[in-house]
């Protein structure tokens, strides 16, 4: 990868819904093909990967490795299972060291072990998450890499679906009033007395249980199959109690070795 092969970073303000979409517009209409790489202030940094102007995959961020692992078991879990048991001397070394969650999709399509519509599914979804945290980050810096490309494209992802669902997923937010909440941070018990006396003792068991530091707002709406707005929503008042906090924890680690650039 050569500085020459990219672009001067460029900032954008208030990095929302249409300024988003004049982004990929504006990469759309001379076909571009490498990495949109975007970064905020806090130092968190996406990159998107397009082939001909067309979203084909995104990653980075807090989180890239729960990301993926959430959305690959919900729409196909079985292949969470199918991990330990993949050939790895078959994968792709180069391709696994670029974006090895794409390798992993690559491999189980080849193997007929995943539809496309599954594969799909799965990344839109991821993107859409991406696009939410790129909003809540609201100021970003944007750089073009056209040194870097995926080798094969999976999918084609449009991107102003992509980002009208994260917009509205984020005004739900915000009116849910959680603007200053993040859906990658973890809920922990911080005062287990006060807790106990302000719910029942059923509602106590399972809020101590599942709200141990581990698991984010994220993976436990997975995890219990709820909207994550509503139920964080129900968590607010013992948050502002400082009963319950919500704190940031590290990524899981991937689940297969990768090789160095």
């Amino acid at each position: 990868m050569t500085e020459s092969s990219k672009s001067p970073k460029v900032p954008i303000r208030e990095f929302i819904g249409t300024r988003q979409s004049n982004l990929f517009q504006t990469l759309k209409q001379p076909q571009f093909t490498g990495e949109l790489i975007l970064e905020s202030a806090r130092g968190e940094q996406w990159t998107f990967y397009l082939y001909l102007g067309r979203i084909i995959y995104a990653t980075g961020g807090k989180h890239p490795v729960r990301r993926w692992t959430r959305n690959v078991t919900k729409y196909a879990p079985v292949l969470i299972t199918d991990l330990a048991t993949i050939e790895k001397s078959i994968l792709n070394k180069d391709s696994l060291a670029k974006c090895w969650e794409y390798e992993l999709l690559n491999y189980w399509l080849q193997k007929e072990e995943v539809t496309r519509q599954q594969l799909s599914q799965i990344i839109r979804s991821a993107i859409v998450e991406i696009l939410f945290d790129v909003t809540q980050a609201m100021e970003i810096v944007f750089q073009l890499n056209t040194s870097q490309s995926l080798s094969t494209q999976l999918v084609f992802i449009d991107a102003d679906q992509v980002i009208v669902e994260a917009w509205e997923d984020w005004q739900k937010w915000q009116g849910a009033k959680l603007a200053d909440r993040f859906p990658n941070d973890c809920p922990l018990v911080r005062q287990q007395d006060q807790l106990k006396q302000k719910t029942s003792p059923k509602t106590y068991q399972i809020m101590v249980k599942l709200f141990n530091g581990k698991n984010t707002l994220r993976d436990l709406s997975l995890q219990l199959n709820q909207d994550i707005m509503q139920m964080t929503r129900l968590m607010l008042p013992y948050i502002q109690l400082g009963l319950i906090d919500l704190i940031t924890v590290p990524d899981l680690p991937p689940p297969i070795a990768i090789p160095k650039k």
